[in-house]
């Protein structure tokens, strides 16, 4: 492997895990308030750190209309492509990049505003990318970060299932996660950035319908398999624990969203 775990897992993605991601990383009304910070009007420059499918950064695009400009830049070459492809079938005004950063592969002051979800987890150094996010940012313009606390993760399906969950969690954050508590860091990440006006916000909507188990699958099922500290057969165990939780109506997932807004000087 290239690069860390952390990293490589999103430089390369299989046509499995790509069709999850479609479904868990898509646009929905929920994700509204993770976006109203951005403040967003028509004509307006937007990046997007760490894209993705480019679900989210077209809904940008919508937002900001023919007049605005919104770029996505992610790791992933299939993502990417992706991507562009269906901005060009939306006829959205959207380009997107593949490279790793930081540093991020554009000039100074190059956008109004600057969106970063559930990415500052993953990179080799949070505080170079708000760093980076901050360099890129016009003077005045807006800097929206997003992002989970694998610590204060709550999955509950009784008591018989929990210490196999806390197995399973442990052995994915071994490998998965470059720095797991980056959700309650983010405010102090943003304020050395010398960023102004920064405000911090936590969502932590609960499911107990089973709407996680696809990112349960793709991503932390996946985690244990390939730190080699949990058996196959456990994790496989580990799901079917869920479902039948879920059809039972003992289910409980809960992700909290930490939110962070600042103003570049």
């Amino acid at each position: 492997m290239a690069e860390p775990y952390y990293k490589q897992h999103w430089i390369e993605v299989d046509a499995e895990r790509h069709a999850a991601y479609d479904q868990i990383l898509g646009f929905h009304p929920a994700m509204e308030p993770l976006i109203r910070p951005l403040e967003l009007a028509p004509g307006m420059s937007v990046l997007d750190v760490g894209s993705g499918p480019g679900h989210t950064t077209l809904e940008l695009a919508r937002r900001v209309g023919p007049a605005g400009r919104v770029t996505g830049v992610d790791i992933n070459s299939e993502f990417v492509d992706r991507a562009a492809s269906r901005a060009r079938a939306a006829g959205l005004n959207a380009e997107f990049v593949c490279q790793a950063f930081p540093p991020l592969p554009f000039p100074d002051r190059s956008f109004d505003r600057v969106f970063c979800k559930n990415v500052l987890e993953y990179v080799d150094s949070a505080p170079e990318t708000v760093a980076e996010i901050s360099r890129v940012t016009k003077p005045g313009g807006v800097i929206v970060a997003v992002d989970s606390d694998w610590d204060m993760i709550a999955i509950e399906m009784g008591a018989a299932a929990r210490p196999l969950t806390n197995t399973i969690m442990a052995a994915a954050k071994s490998i998965a996660i470059r720095e797991p508590q980056i959700g309650r860091q983010l405010y102090g990440l943003f304020r050395a950035a010398r960023l102004e006006d920064v405000k911090l916000e936590v969502f932590a909507g609960a499911d107990t319908y089973g709407r996680s188990l696809p990112m349960l699958r793709a991503s932390f099922a996946r985690y244990a398999r390939d730190s080699g500290m949990v058996a196959a057969g456990e994790v496989d165990r580990w799901l079917v624990e869920i479902e039948r939780a879920i059809e039972n109506h003992t289910y409980m997932f809960v992700l909290p969203q930490f939110v962070a807004r600042g103003i570049k000087p």
